[in-house]
């Protein structure tokens, strides 16, 4: 019994050791394919890298927010971004989710002067850089406010640029303001010092005869070392683009004549996006060739007799246009539209009409005019309204740091802020 209990210990000892030498083996093949593997993958990240992402479209890549791509090549994940495309662009976080139990809503604002209305609001990092338009050419029209504490702004500085603001850009240490002037209708802020912020440069639109008297500007927007530039109807064009790479002295290169108000602009590699006040609501314009910039096409929705395009927004390949609601409200005239690659997604009746808009994946944020309801927060199809929140007053627009966001609020209190905490 004894020998044969020996015996059969031992045919398990021989059988488990040459299983496990067995299976060493397979190990031992399994991670040298993993490591030749790896190694594959490390130099094809490598090779990416090198040639700056240039030729990313044969991996598998997802959009993490306008200027950020995910690219994927196993077990790796690349991330890149476009930094020089996302100069001047808001610092917004891509994905964050709208929770009505947990935000928080701060509209104490601060004190801009009576008289005085916020027109437009640019946050970075929890400061807010704030444009005004006065009835008043004596009052400050543009504003720096440390918003860190919500609950707390306070006014870092101020500064008085003429007639009044209109529209506001911020790119690096750059503001570069849209002026409700004949004068001038671009001027351009150094805000290296937000203490002392400096007026360094101004720009006149050229005049299409001596006696034309120059129009207002009434958006902006950067990209590139370009500004593009809107302004009201006049004889001049409406459209211009605007060398600022040397910000003491801008150049315009190039004019495109609508024949209507450019409510809102916003630029996206070479094509332009304009809101307008006329048929054609919505152009695309090529700007590849910046001293020419070309009509694309155009979108013309019902209602465009009575109603005005007023908001662009732009986030992964899906463009968003607002519009006024043009008196009374008509429910077959839509006022918000999302499109995706030219094609139009989806669109819905918002009473009030929409003055400013977030595109994310997860909701649509718009700003209303409509009474108790300025805030509305829309499922991604705009097919359910998720949220809607009173905001106290009719805001003129709206723009999103980080999670925040931050509200000109078209009154004498600049700002507001709703925190949507993280």
């Amino acid at each position: 019994m004894e020998i044969m209990l020996a015996f059969s210990l031992m045919i398990l000892f021989t059988l488990s050791t040459f299983a496990l030498a067995s299976s060493m083996q397979e190990l031992k093949t399994w991670s040298l394919k993993e490591l030749e593997m790896l190694k594959e993958s490390v130099q094809i990240a490598d090779s990416i890298i090198a040639n700056d992402f240039q030729d990313i479209s044969m991996f598998e890549n997802s959009k993490y927010g306008n200027d950020t791509e995910h690219i994927s090549i196993d077990p790796f994940v690349l991330t890149y971004s476009d930094y020089d495309e996302a100069w001047g662009r808001n610092s917004c976080y891509s994905r964050f989710e709208f929770d009505e139990d947990t935000v928080s809503y701060f509209d104490e604002g601060v004190d801009i002067g009576i008289g005085n209305s916020s027109t437009d609001i640019e946050a970075r990092n929890g400061i807010a850089y704030l444009v005004a338009d006065s009835t008043s050419s004596s009052q400050k029209d543009f504003f720096i406010i440390d918003a860190r504490d919500p609950s707390n702004p306070s006014l870092v500085s101020s500064l008085n640029t003429g007639p009044g603001l209109s529209a506001i850009e911020v790119a690096g240490p750059y503001v570069f303001v849209a002026q409700a002037s004949s004068v001038n209708q671009l001027q351009i802020i150094d805000i290296r010092d937000r203490r002392s912020p400096q007026l360094i440069s101004q720009l006149k639109l050229p005049l299409p005869t001596p006696t034309t008297t120059a129009s207002f500007a009434s958006s902006i927007f950067y990209s590139k070392g370009y500004i593009y530039l809107g302004t009201q109807k006049w004889n001049g064009a409406e459209f211009s683009v605007i060398d600022v790479s040397n910000p003491y002295d801008p150049v315009v290169v190039g004019m495109f004549e609508t024949n209507t108000v450019v409510n809102d602009i916003y630029i996206r590699k070479d094509r332009a996006y304009l809101a307008a006040a006329d048929e054609k609501q919505l152009r695309v314009l090529d700007i590849s060739i910046k001293n020419d910039p070309l009509l694309m096409s155009s979108f013309s929705p019902s209602g465009w007799q009575t109603q005005a395009g007023r908001t662009l927004e732009y986030f992964e390949d899906r463009l968003g246009f607002g519009r006024t609601v043009g008196g009374f409200n008509v429910q077959t005239n839509h006022e918000a539209f999302l499109f995706q690659d030219n094609i139009q997604q989806a669109s819905k009746d918002i009473p009030g009409g929409v003055y400013g808009m977030l595109v994310r994946p997860e909701s649509v944020f718009l700003l209303t005019h409509s009474t108790d309801q300025e805030l509305q927060v829309w499922n991604p199809d705009l097919s359910e309204r998720i949220h809607d929140m009173p905001l106290g007053s009719s805001p003129a627009k709206m723009s999103c740091d980080r999670s925040n966001l931050f509200f000109a609020t078209g009154d004498s209190r600049g700002i507001s802020i709703l925190q949507l905490h993280e």
